[in-house]
């Protein structure tokens, strides 16, 4: 495989780090020694990208979700509370959290967990259901603009929502949530930690690799400039036309994370926090939704 160079200017290697991304994204669990081997570099080299690449905020290390089956219901809050940050450090202490956060947008906190809770504030709760990642776009934040300004202009095409609700049980044990309690925040853990911190025989990780697409989503995150150089924001829309949104933010270099509560479509975007453009960056998005609004696509 060639080396071309970065898409940015902070980037030391010559390696290019959207081809990184691109063999993560085919290939999750690819060892860094496969890595080294398709830019046929000695083993450090390609360790180094690789772990720049993490360390730097540009590609995220590969997450793994279950898909929305009866039995992996993920219950989401979104809160408008007095204090997020007082909030924050008292939930750290309950063990019936699996994510929350202090976030911006029309809430400022969100809260995951695998059982039904009660809070008060609650702007919406519900059930989630799969995930839909876009994959970055190989342009500039400019160009993607400009793109997704031509596509408010044409006809866009719906196609069905990959944002559903499985309505049936997906067969479990106890040793399949152990392999996925592992590998939920870190896809990429190796075999032998897997075998070790779970004690799980050796055929079954085998066959919960091999299958884990039929129950779950690997979700891996590409970021020119790094996490750090965008602002994550969530939106809430009350519409069915998922696709419609979907494609116009797939433009965009940088992903966009979308999944439905019930009635409402939520998605996180990630804007530059630069001020550059002809058309501010973070106005975008309430562009294209006033745009759709009009059209009354929502």
């Amino acid at each position: 495989m060639a080396i071309n160079g970065a898409l940015h200017s902070l980037w030391p290697y010559k390696v290019d780090t959207y081809e990184l991304f691109q063999l993560i994204f085919e290939n999750p669990r690819m060892r860094k020694k496969e890595i080294s081997k398709l830019y046929n570099v000695n083993e450090k080299t390609g360790a180094k990208w690789w772990n720049e690449a993490i360390q730097r905020g540009i590609i995220r290390p590969p997450i793994f979700r279950r898909k929305a089956f009866l039995n992996f219901k993920e219950y989401f809050y979104y809160l408008n509370v007095e204090d997020p940050h007082e909030l924050y450090l008292r939930l750290k202490e309950n063990p019936d959290m699996l994510f929350f956060s202090v976030q911006s947008g029309f809430s400022n906190f969100q809260i995951v967990s695998d059982v039904k809770l009660n809070f008060r504030d609650v702007i919406v709760s519900g059930v989630r259901s799969d995930y839909y990642v876009t994959t970055p776009r190989r342009c500039s934040f400019d160009d993607s603009v400009s793109l997704v300004l031509n596509e408010l202009k044409e006809k866009i095409n719906l196609s069905p929502s990959p944002l559903i609700y499985h309505d049936e049980v997906f067969k479990w044990d106890e040793l399949n949530e152990k392999i996925y309690r592992e590998l939920y925040n870190d896809f990429r853990k190796s075999y032998r930690t897997i075998l070790r911190n779970t004690g799980v025989y050796q055929n079954k990780i085998l066959h919960w690799l091999r299958n884990c697409k039929q129950f779950g989503q690997t979700i891996v995150m590409y970021f020119p400039h790094g996490l750090s150089a965008y602002q994550p924001t969530t939106f809430l829309v009350e519409t069915d036309h998922d696709s419609l949104l979907i494609e116009l933010f797939s433009c965009f270099p940088v992903p966009t994370v979308f999944f439905r509560i019930h009635d409402y479509l939520l998605f996180k975007v990630y804007l530059p926090f630069s001020l550059a453009g002809k058309i501010p960056y973070r106005s975008v998005p309430y562009i294209i939704l006033n745009s759709l609004k009009k059209k009354s696509w929502y």
